[in-house]
């Protein structure tokens, strides 16, 4: 099992020119027990399953799997009780880390967050000017969450 560690932000500013060659990623969560969420995952013509302990701050474990894509789709379409997220991620390397920008589709659409992973949870982060608030410990933007509350009904839920 591999320890992720992850540190996440919105992002602030119109990235658009640093985004080239982008993945499309539909995913969804199998119900859990809330204790670990189960992901599965499609970008282009790869499939996976991963599952992903409770975070620690920045940290936790994740162990990951190949699917078939078939196997995916279906496990998407009658697992995940049409809660997916879809966005597009790209890869933008800076001060010697590589950023993965999620621009976020569908009921997420207009949310744009950057995560960068790290090699311990006390690594400094050269933040680039584009990089907002960080939301790494805020459950509500996690994808998980983000799959049963998009941001789209965030509003709504407040009036």
């Amino acid at each position: 099992m591999a320890l992720e560690i992850e540190r996440r932000f919105l992002v602030r500013k119109d990235v658009r020119y640093l985004c080239r060659d982008g993945v499309r990623i539909v995913q969804g969560y199998l119900p859990s027990d809330g204790v670990s969420t189960v992901r599965v995952r499609i970008a282009e013509d790869r499939a996976t399953l991963t599952i992903k302990s409770l975070k620690r701050g920045a940290c936790r474990d994740e162990v990951e799997h190949p699917l078939t894509l078939d196997f995916a789709r279906q496990l998407l379409r009658h697992g995940c009780e049409g809660r997916l997220i879809e966005k597009t991620r790209y890869r933008h390397c800076q001060d010697g880390l590589c950023w993965e920008i999620d621009v976020f589709h569908g009921e997420n659409a207009g949310l744009v967050i950057a995560e960068v992973e790290l090699d311990t949870p006390d690594q400094t982060v050269p933040l680039p000017d584009w990089i907002g608030a960080e939301v790494t410990t805020l459950r509500a933007y996690g994808n998980s969450a983000l799959s049963r509350a998009p941001i789209r009904r965030w509003s709504a839920a407040a009036a």
